[in-house]
């Protein structure tokens, strides 16, 4: 048998690095789960990566101006970064981009004392992380090196019970503001087609099986929407309607009209901040898809939603506060009105009798 490709060896290693990031976050009461998970995904997409270009015949390496390969102060050859290989291989508005992105970014932010707070916020977008590597695997090398056999439903109570649901409301207040802010801007600058995709962000509906079993059944199967026929999406979307509606009355009474967001925005910024200044900014924001869209659903969900029933658009406090904290700035105020706060000239004046003071005391 013919000794294996270089590449063959590298994609095993990333497979490695996969499982063992799988199984670091799948422990129960580990501390540092999240960070240790987003070191090993990375290197597990890194080399992932760096076996489908070469495999491909591309190129892996840093060049010089020469085109020579440039080595490390140890003597190994510099390889290209992750986010250099992300950019050549994914188009720019991909969510699985996207995604690959966030974590990239989201380490370098994550403070070990809210750790596992801010891995329950971002819950979603760790599955979607993991089960993007398992698609990219398969496709690029064949479901025979696919993970799935080696990897099972977990265990877990998050989302299921009543206690644990109520628990998860009061993460999103123990998260610093700092990593709170950074997840919204870092929302904000994505499409709502991006946000709303499942390989940005894996949501699901579980619903029990109460059919009969056989022994070759799964404890879990996954539904493709797209896959199912109209009569089939019909009864899903009437499945999805009972769930919702044990949530509805709940979650609309936290949530806001425009002209409630208005008032709390103008009360919190000190200055106008109209219903058109509104429109404004969910344009200028992306949260929420033009009027007669014919996706009305594809909202930034931290921060607008919509109600089917009535057909109009709620919006939360995260959305106020978001706003609030982005038009304190004059310039940014400025970019989202249209105009200049009427703060901002007085301020002007103010710093301008001010630097002829200093000229004159000069």
């Amino acid at each position: 048998m013919p000794p294996r490709p270089r590449w063959w060896h590298q994609l095993q290693s990333s497979k490695h690095e996969a499982l063992l990031a799988i199984d670091l976050y799948n422990r129960s009461g580990e501390s540092r789960q999240l960070e240790a998970f987003i070191v090993h995904m990375s290197m597990a997409w890194l080399r992932l990566l760096q076996a489908h270009v070469a495999k491909d015949g591309g190129d892996v390496f840093v060049r010089d101006r020469r085109g020579h390969r440039i080595r490390h102060q140890d003597g190994d050859w510099k390889m290209k970064p992750l986010s250099e290989l992300v950019e050549s291989e994914f188009d720019l508005n991909d969510p699985m981009r996207a995604n690959l992105e966030f974590f990239t970014k989201l380490r370098n932010i994550i403070e070990h004392r809210y750790e596992r707070d801010t891995a329950n916020l971002v819950a979603g977008r760790t599955q979607a992380y993991v089960l993007n590597y398992e698609r990219k695997l398969v496709d690029w090398f064949g479901t025979e090196e696919g993970m799935a056999n080696q990897l099972r439903f977990p265990m877990f109570v998050s989302s299921i019970t009543d206690d644990a649901v109520a628990a998860l409301k009061e993460v999103r207040k123990r998260v610093p503001s700092r990593v709170l802010e950074w997840l919204e801007d870092y929302d904000a600058t994505l499409d709502a087609a991006v946000t709303s995709d499942q390989t940005f962000n894996f949501q699901v509906y579980l619903v029990p099986d109460k059919g009969p079993k056989t022994q070759a059944d799964a404890a879990m199967t996954f539904v493709k929407m797209d896959e199912l026929t109209d009569e089939q999406r019909k009864v899903m979307d009437q499945a999805m309607t009972i769930i919702r509606e044990k949530k509805v009355p709940v979650v609309n009474l936290e949530n806001l009209r425009p002209k409630d967001v208005v008032g709390k925005v103008s009360d919190g910024l000190g200055k106008p901040f109209s219903i058109n200044d509104h429109t404004n900014a969910w344009k200028h924001y992306k949260v929420r898809p033009a009027t007669r869209s014919s996706k009305p659903e594809d909202t930034k969900q931290d921060f607008c939603l919509y109600d089917r029933t009535w057909q109009a658009y709620v919006y939360t406090t995260a959305w106020v506060e978001y706003l609030i904290r982005k038009l304190s700035d004059e310039r940014e105020y400025e970019a989202v009105c249209g105009r200049k706060s009427p703060h901002s000239s007085h301020a002007q004046q103010e710093d301008e009798a001010a630097d002829e003071a200093s000229s004159t005391a000069a």
